[in-house]
């Protein structure tokens, strides 16, 4: 909206004023439509923007003994045509940690003014696709065992890359997990997955330096960022839910028993 001159009559809010006129086109530059899958994920977050109240709180892990666990596991599923990735022990972890913190596992049903704790355990993987953004879902995530978890993930990974997830993979998550493997940064504020109440978002792992029994030693570490709904998720609900999730995940044992 443009502002009124002085002296000048108070502008006035139409249509016209809100969109944006045309772009000047120059000889070097390439139209893409705006269209299918893109566009219905440009409204979706644009969406999530006015309805939810997002802030995004964030954790560092010790990863080292994860990946000490994980480099063995991958080693004795090696001949049996498994892909062990980490992506998996992260949705185990979440699972777990979602019982304990129903809040997080929620959504709001505003009509009837109630915030509806959901007791199924469905976890959607952002995944990049030829047509855009999209979110499977692996069902049951906390009756799956690590194994199951992993084959789930590659299928979903699979079908994903080569644009054929099907219908019947896609919405009715209850939490999602967002990650760009060792592209993921140090940080960010993943957008929540409206209508859930939180989006974990998963860091690369690097090796830093870190004090340890007051000695400085290198270890794998990593960085976890959990953006929720602050209408439902109060800080304190979002901090002892990362407690959970890093307590898991540093000291790897009877959720992932199932591959040692």
């Amino acid at each position: 909206m443009r502002a009124a001159g002085v002296g000048s009559a108070p502008a006035k809010d139409t249509d016209d004023q809100l969109t944006p006129g045309p772009t000047t086109q120059t000889s070097g530059d390439v139209r893409i439509p705006f269209r299918g899958v893109r566009r219905m994920i440009a409204e979706h977050m644009v969406e999530t923007q006015r309805q939810v109240a997002q802030f995004t709180f964030v954790e560092e892990i010790d990863c080292t003994e994860l990946v000490e666990l994980r480099n063995k596991a991958e080693a004795r599923l090696g001949g049996h045509g498994i892909k062990l990735t980490y992506l998996p022990f992260f949705v185990k972890a979440a699972a777990e940690a979602l019982k304990k913190h129903p809040q997080i596992n929620a959504t709001l049903d505003e009509p009837a003014g109630e915030i509806v704790q959901r007791r199924e355990y469905h976890i959607g993987i952002a995944a990049q696709t030829p047509e855009g953004l999209m979110v499977p879902v692996i069902r049951h995530a906390d009756r799956r065992s690590l194994l199951e978890l992993a084959r789930e993930v590659d299928r979903l990974a699979v079908a994903a890359k080569n644009g054929r997830v099907s219908q019947r993979d896609l919405g009715g998550s209850t939490f999602t997990i967002t990650s760009l493997g060792a592209l993921g940064g140090i940080v960010a504020t993943p957008i929540v997955n409206y209508p859930e109440v939180a989006i974990l978002g998963i860091h690369k792992i690097a090796k830093r330096p870190v004090v340890v029994d007051d000695k400085i030693v290198i270890r794998d570490m990593m960085n976890l960022s959990l953006s929720v709904d602050h209408r439902l998720v109060d800080g304190y609900d979002a901090a002892h839910f990362m407690a959970e999730m890093k307590a898991s995940l540093e000291t790897p044992g009877l959720i992932f028993l199932d591959v040692t």
